[in-house]
């Protein structure tokens, strides 16, 4: 988005200087196109609000006399309200602010045209000071206080533009002025940003005090440093919540700051707001999805698995919007069981619930194992497959309050048999590579995703691995992840890769899928989770 600013900040720079050369028709639709060019590029107000002001001071620069700058101001004027018009249909209020900015920048040209009379007068003052001087030294006296009172009033009219500066230039933001001469410092400006922001007409405004915005979750911490602040007569800086007149609360960034007269006497606050109510909410969801993060990471196993005839390592990259990838592989005493899941959704909500499922299997499979040996019966009815027929009934209520659903792919490896059990929830399919062959096969059996109902079967299935077999269960994180280009990891370089990795350990294999995956998305984030086991048998 910076390099896009520049480049149009650019783009409207020379636009402008050319229109201020020229003034020609064309050069409005330029100022028109450069508008639209910015709305297409997600660019606001106040970045091409930012733009006109540079772009501004470098023309202004280039000037030479007061004659000159009112021209400039006013062709600028009609480029900046036509770069404005495309953003009608995108902005409300917009039609208030550009008419508020053209009464200001009229108001700017009279004033200069005053401040060149004003010139012109005290200098036919200084001329005439000058002969009567040489003729009437008894009329030096009075000529000096016409010009010591010409000199006041030039200066109490340069404050009163100084303020009015100080307001144009922050126009996109609410801004009062109040009189701390007065009794309870009460609003004696408001600009339409402001009116727009607390919902208040500017005439309800003047004559109030500031605390008409705030309420009864107004922090009494932050209203103490703000009195403080005013007390002392010192700059303050301050997020606290307000409230609108329709009673809706928002977060108010507010910056106070003193204004002295030319003797060092306070005479005004300026107080200057923004409503950081979306920045704070995304501040509260980045948080909340920093707890997920943490609660994912926390689910996972901390360090490979190595018994006596496999090896196994997994592996998750959370993303930079945390998303909800499981993994977890744990041992019985005659086999080990090994899953991976993925929760739709990217939210604390979404964390939990993965949390609620990693702990409802391991009971389930706690449950069943403890069954087992009471009875003494084999695994035989007990399987991955009823492993996952019960987890589902167990969540089915819970994801459909949260509107959410869960892949998984479950397995049961027996280290003594080699036979491998599994069954699938709507998860991709692991990839299998035998020991001396080159080509992957798919470890596939039919079965919904969780939360879409109640009751489903789930086949199982199970093959009788050899020593140097590969198995791979994996994540779309992987697959689906893109390079700058738009183009998909995709499932086949997948299975390619992981073939010519039949020599390497799980967590070699790991690696290497990790640093391909980087190098092919020519980054170290990605979108989705990226998550991953391999079980190799030695």
């Amino acid at each position: 988005m910076s390099h896009v600013l520049h480049e149009l900040a650019n783009h409207y720079a020379s636009g402008l200087q050319d229109y201020l050369a020229e003034a020609r028709e064309a050069g409005l639709e330029r100022a028109y196109e450069l508008g639209r060019q910015a709305v297409e590029s997600g660019l606001g107000v106040l970045d091409i609000e930012l733009m006109y002001r540079q772009a501004l001071e470098g023309a202004l620069q280039r000037v030479r006399t007061p004659e000159e700058s009112m021209h400039a101001v006013a062709l600028a004027s009609e480029f900046w309200a036509e770069s404005l018009a495309p953003f009608e249909m995108t902005h409300r209020g917009f039609r208030e602010a550009n008419g508020r900015l053209r009464e200001l920048n009229q108001a700017l040209e009279n004033e200069i045209a005053e401040r060149k009379h004003a010139e012109a007068a005290l200098q036919r003052a200084h001329d005439e000071l000058e002969l009567r001087v040489k003729l009437r030294t008894a009329e030096l006296a009075q000529a000096n206080a016409d010009l010591q009172a010409e000199i006041a009033e030039r200066k109490r009219y340069e404050e009163e533009l100084r303020l009015r500066d100080r307001a144009i230039e922050a126009s996109s933001a609410g801004i009062i002025i109040t009189d701390a001469r007065q009794k309870d410092n009460p609003i004696i400006y408001a600009n339409p940003a402001f009116a727009q922001m607390t919902g208040y007409a500017r005439a309800e405004l003047i004559g109030r005090n500031p605390r008409i915005l705030q309420g009864p979750e107004t922090d009494p911490e932050a209203i103490e440093n703000i009195r403080s602040a005013l007390r002392e007569a010192q700059p303050c800086l301050i997020t606290l919540k307000n409230y609108r007149k329709d009673g809706s609360s928002f977060w108010n960034e507010l910056f106070i700051s003193p204004v002295r007269d030319s003797q060092g006497d306070l005479t005004h606050y300026i107080g200057v707001q923004t409503d950081v109510t979306q920045l704070r909410r995304a501040e509260e969801e980045r948080h909340a999805l920093e707890i997920a993060k943490q609660i994912q990471l926390s689910l996972l196993p901390g360090s490979p698995l190595k018994i006596d005839g496999a090896l196994i390592a997994g592996y998750c990259l959370p993303a930079t919007h945390v998303g909800g990838d499981y993994f977890d592989y744990f041992c019985g005493p005659d086999a080990v069981d090994i899953v991976i899941a993925d929760v739709s959704g990217h939210s604390v909500g979404a964390a939990l619930i993965m949390a609620e499922t990693r702990s409802t299997l391991k009971a389930e499979a706690l449950r069943r194992l403890h069954a087992q040996q009471g009875w003494r019966k084999s695994r035989k009815g007990m399987g991955t497959g009823e492993i996952l027929r019960t987890v589902n009934i167990l969540l089915y209520e819970d994801l459909n309050r949260a509107d959410l659903f869960i892949t998984m792919f479950y397995m049961q490896y027996s280290h003594f048999t080699r036979q491998l059990s599994y069954a699938n929830a709507g998860h991709n399919c692991p990839l299998l590579l035998p020991a001396g062959e080159t080509v992957c096969r798919e470890l596939d059996a039919d079965g919904l995703i969780f939360g879409v109902t109640k009751e489903v079967a789930f086949e199982e299935k199970s093959i009788v691995l050899r020593p140097g077999d590969l198995v791979l269960l994996y994540t779309d994180g992987i697959t689906e992840a893109q390079n700058p280009e738009g183009k998909f990891f995709g499932a086949d370089r997948l299975s390619q890769l992981f073939a010519t990795q039949a020599s390497s350990t799980p967590q070699e294999i790991i690696n290497r899928i990790v640093e391909e995956l980087q190098t092919f998305c020519r980054s170290n984030a990605f979108a989705d989770d990226v998550s991953m086991v391999v079980l190799k048998v030695t």
